[in-house]
């Protein structure tokens, strides 16, 4: 089983944190990020798990935090 995330402010604890995908979801896109090298971000997109708009508020949330 995969590592979900580490940190608090990563990405996919804030998508998850706010509803907008599952831990299933960040899971599966972490596989796939690894065997494609994308950004999490773009995998989720390419995924159609996430919008644009997600990606945004989720980045500017991360941005806020760091």
């Amino acid at each position: 089983m995969l590592s979900v995330a580490t940190k608090l402010n990563s990405l996919g604890n804030i998508l998850v944190g706010a509803g907008i995908i599952t831990i299933d979801e960040l899971t599966e896109a972490l596989e796939v990020q690894k065997s494609t090298g994308q950004k999490l971000g773009e995998t989720l997109l390419s995924l159609g798990m996430i919008t644009i708009e997600d990606l945004q508020m989720a980045l500017d949330f991360q941005e806020l935090s760091d």
